[in-house]
């Protein structure tokens, strides 16, 4: 049961590290400036959208398993490995560098999530994160080879 909770708590905290990342996401859509906007802006949508599902789901996964999704703006500051961002306007080069690397920090905290679901045999648990995790690597992807010059 130990490793049951472990599970728990580290879904929890990557349901943290979203909320943080969906507030991060939003205050680049509302300051961005710059030659870029009318290319990053929209993209901003999407990515706000998949958020919401992912924090949808996983914190749904956390039920199905037993535990009791964090609720609050408190608790995923302290618990999230984010931090908030200034508002302030932000330009789309440099916006889409920080996504890069924070999509890249979501992906090793999701893979720390799968090895624990691994450990438990949480079929349901593993392709719930695989599924995230191939989103945020196709997102590595493209970003990547958008900031190449």
């Amino acid at each position: 049961m130990e490793k049951k909770q472990e599970l728990i708590h580290q879904m929890n905290k990557y349901v943290s590290n979203l909320h943080v990342f969906k507030t991060i996401v939003h205050n680049y859509h509302w300051n961005l400036v710059g030659e870029h906007f009318f290319v990053i802006h929209p993209m901003l949508d999407g990515i706000m959208s998949e958020i919401d599902a992912s924090i949808d789901t996983v914190a749904e996964r956390v039920l199905m398993i037993g535990g009791r999704p964090f609720g609050s703006l408190k608790v995923y500051l302290e618990h999230s490995m984010l931090q908030e961002i200034d508002s302030k306007p932000y330009h789309g080069i440099y916006v889409v560098k920080e996504l890069l690397e924070n999509f890249k920090l979501l992906l090793s905290e999701l893979n720390v999530v799968l090895h624990m679901a691994e450990s438990l045999d949480d079929q349901e648990t593993i392709s719930l994160i695989t599924d995230i995790g191939s989103a945020y690597q196709k997102h590595i992807w493209m970003f990547s080879a958008w900031l190449v010059k």
